[in-house]
């Protein structure tokens, strides 16, 4: 039985580049984020659109390869319950009104969680390659930041009079990759020096004016709690300017001197507050129909098959099954069918597999973010700073389930790399809380120290 240590590696002295290129699967890693990345980028995502799910399928192959050579796998509360999700999502597949598609959508979960969750898990119980993925992190915020930046310096004026698209072409986008990656890179100007730092402050600048004027209020509010908590954890004598700040804004805005009329009409949004851009409506949608199955759900997967109804002034939802080919699941399906989504991943997960399924997705998070919560009360070191800077991106995906569904999108590359992310938090979270386990998860060529 083969054994790793963590204790033997050091997690920072070695350069990202020279950690990549000598691992197999961390060259992998870097030419699939790198696809799936910059086809996510307007005028140049036409490039290596075609290419995302063929790498994608190389990088899967690695980490089964890798997995078929492990002789034991660590497991944590995360991982029962996603055991738990899919063992009850499997049930409701039974009573689904399209078992076929229940049952093939829940196959495409199922080998979703064994390449991230277990084989892509296995391969982060090697310190570098959590700072491997670290690194993957910081080159995409730098780089959206900079593609951005080229096109904010076509704007007429600095203060934009619509929402900012920056190099994603879509608003709610641009704010969220900003939110995402605030924490990454507040972390990698903290260990940096020099012009490195420099560079750094530039693109967390860029990063600041694209959460404002993108204008996507979650994530307005997620980046700036982010950017606060950081702030309060790491430098002690900002927290009495910090907490003062506080207080005086929700003074003014309890007596009225702060209102909302003072932002731009594109950041408030007075039309859609009242419904939060429409969610609302299908939000009741779903709960209803989870109120009509609400131990067993109506199927995995059946939330794509809802059609919305005028009923006076409010909406009502029907699940209407429609014809299913295995086709429709092949990645870059052009299918328009059985796209509808009811922009929260806690009301599709209630719809789809009821409270069954619920409580262990519940679970997940509760575990999942009970760790950056410990985390928040250790004392910093560069090692923890980094573990609390994945916490932060890990928590926005957190408030990001709650107003869309794409958690569970998992029939798109982008859902692989935010599930990459969860899990080297937890691989993180563990060696910055010193619970780093003696384990014998790599082959004996994998288990070599330096």
């Amino acid at each position: 039985m083969i054994h790793v240590s963590f204790a033997c590696e050091p997690f920072h002295k070695r350069s990202l580049v020279r950690d990549i290129f000598r691992d197999r699967l961390a060259v992998l890693l870097f030419a699939v984020f790198v696809a799936i990345y910059l086809a996510g980028l307007r005028d140049v995502g036409s490039l290596f659109f075609p290419y995302r799910w063929p790498m994608l399928l190389v990088l899967a192959c690695g980490m089964l390869g890798l997995l078929a050579r492990a002789t034991w796998i660590p497991q944590r509360p995360e991982h029962y319950c996603f055991y738990g999700l899919m063992a009850f999502s499997a049930i409701s597949c039974v009573i689904s009104p399209m078992p076929d598609y229940s049952f093939a959508r829940l196959l495409t979960l199922i080998l979703a969680f064994i390449i991230v969750f277990l084989g892509a898990w296995l391969w982060l119980q090697r310190p570098r390659s959590v700072s491997v993925v670290a690194g993957l992190l910081v080159l995409a915020a730098s780089v959206g930041a900079v593609f951005s930046l080229y096109y904010l310096m076509q704007q007429e004026s600095f203060i934009p009079s619509g929402r900012v698209t920056g190099a994603f072409g879509k608003a709610t986008g641009t704010g969220s990759f900003a939110a995402g990656s605030l924490p990454i890179i507040l972390w990698k100007i903290r260990a940096s020096r020099g012009w490195a730092r420099v560079f750094f402050l530039g693109v967390l600048a860029i990063l600041l004016y694209l959460l404002v004027f993108s204008g996507a209020r979650a994530a307005i509010i997620g980046g700036t709690c982010a950017l606060i908590l950081w702030l309060w954890k790491h430098h002690r004598a900002l927290r009495p300017i910090l907490a003062g700040g506080i207080f005086f804004v929700s003074a003014l805005v309890t007596i009225g001197v702060l209102t909302l009329d003072m932002l731009p009409d594109y950041i408030v949004r007075k039309d859609s507050l009242p419904t939060f851009t429409g969610r609302i409506p299908r939000w009741k949608v779903g709960i209803a129909l989870f109120l009509e199955s609400p131990v067993i759900g109506h199927g995995y997967g059946m939330t794509r098959y809802i059609r919305l109804y005028e009923d006076g002034e409010n909406l009502r939802g029907v699940i209407v099954p429609g014809t299913f080919s295995f086709l429709e699941l092949l990645p870059g399906s052009q299918r328009q069918w059985g796209r509808m989504t009811l922009h929260s991943d806690h009301v599709e997960r209630l719809v789809e597999t009821g409270l069954i399924g619920y409580i262990p997705f519940l679970l997940f998070w509760f575990y999942l973010m009970g760790r950056f919560v410990r985390l928040l009360w250790l004392p910093v070191t560069l090692d923890r700073s980094l573990a609390i800077a994945l916490g932060l991106n890990v928590s926005y995906k957190f408030l990001d389930t709650f107003s869309h569904g794409a958690f569970f999108a998992i029939n798109a590359p982008g859902t692989i790399l935010a599930w990459l992310a969860c899990a080297t938090f937890m691989a993180a979270s563990e060696r910055a809380e010193g619970l780093a386990r003696v384990t014998n998860a790599y082959p004996p060529r994998h288990s070599q120290c330096g």
